[in-house]
């Protein structure tokens, strides 16, 4: 990796050394990465795996880190930060935006236009590429009702484009993996009431307000929702609310979050995770899954 630098910086890539993980992810957890790198375009991106793939220097993607937890020593090799990628671009009825751009960005953008379909990702912290990697969802609507094509970049560096059916959407689930980079992809909207798109983003950030803990450093919803179930129940009817391990707490707000009370390390939010899988089979029978990627 002692050629790296030097090898970016010919190809006019951006990238900072050890960079504190805590300040790239939401949680405000993590120890320091080797190398994070910004390409800013596709062709950019493909380089940058051509270029670490040659050289077999581990690499991992990171949006706006909203839903990831990671290790307390860092992470060695490189993160790609994808977002400088985040360009928006309109089209009829149709959006295009890269992975970088943030959801609640992506959907004022199209608030502006007039355009339907995007408000529910308005509250949904992180960006678009981590929202269809995910298949994110919030109040009945998810990504998969409206993408219709993703560009991205294959373990080999190659640049791909996936259709509709060829994502294999599920729950928090698609077809994509960790050697993917999501590069950008089109969205079908609608023609809408500006007045009507605003008054629903408005509903639906006030009910997240009223009920989830946004005051503190979190990843989101820990738990994926275990099926005939909702996962901040089970917690709270486990008497589990306000449960602390050093700085993690489960929220006393909405017990499907963990914060970050004040300097939480990865350790104690894998600690809390354990107790609350622990107690929640052992009361009900149900194995929660987390939805937050450990790194």
């Amino acid at each position: 990796m002692d050629q790296l630098g030097e090898i970016l910086t010919q190809n006019h890539i951006e990238y900072k050394q050890q960079v504190a993980m805590k300040t790239c992810t939401t949680f405000q957890i993590g120890g320091p990465a080797d190398w994070v790198v910004y390409p800013q375009s596709t062709t950019q991106a493909a380089k940058l795996v051509e270029i670490l793939n040659q050289n077999r220097i581990p690499w991992l993607v990171m949006g706006n880190g909203s839903n990831l937890l990671v290790n307390d020593d860092g992470i060695r090799g490189v993160v790609i930060k994808t977002d400088r990628m985040n360009n928006i671009v309109l089209s009829d009825n149709q959006m295009t935006v890269g992975a970088g751009c943030l959801n609640v960005t992506a959907a004022n953008a199209a608030l502006k236009a007039g355009l339907s379909g995007l408000e529910f990702a308005h509250g949904i912290p992180g960006s678009i590429g981590g929202a269809v990697y995910m298949n994110a969802g919030a109040y009945g609507s998810q990504f998969s009702d409206i993408v219709i094509t993703t560009t991205y970049i294959d373990s080999n560096g190659k640049v791909q484009i996936k259709d509709l059916a060829a994502h294999e959407f599920g729950y928090r689930h698609s077809s994509f993996t960790d050697k993917n980079i999501i590069c950008e992809t089109c969205l079908q909207l609608a023609p809408g009431n500006p007045d009507q798109i605003r008054a629903k983003m408005q509903d639906l950030m006030q009910r997240r307000r009223d009920r989830q803990p946004l005051t503190y450093p979190s990843a989101g919803s820990v738990f994926k929702r275990p099926e005939g179930h909702y996962a901040g129940q089970l917690i709270e009817e486990c008497g589990l609310k306000g449960l602390t391990v050093g700085g993690a707490q489960v929220s006393p707000k909405h017990a499907g979050f963990i914060v970050n009370t004040g300097n939480a390390t990865a350790k104690d939010v894998q600690t809390l995770i354990g107790r609350i899988q622990d107690e929640v089979y052992q009361k009900f029978g149900v194995k929660l899954e987390t939805e937050v990627k450990m790194v």
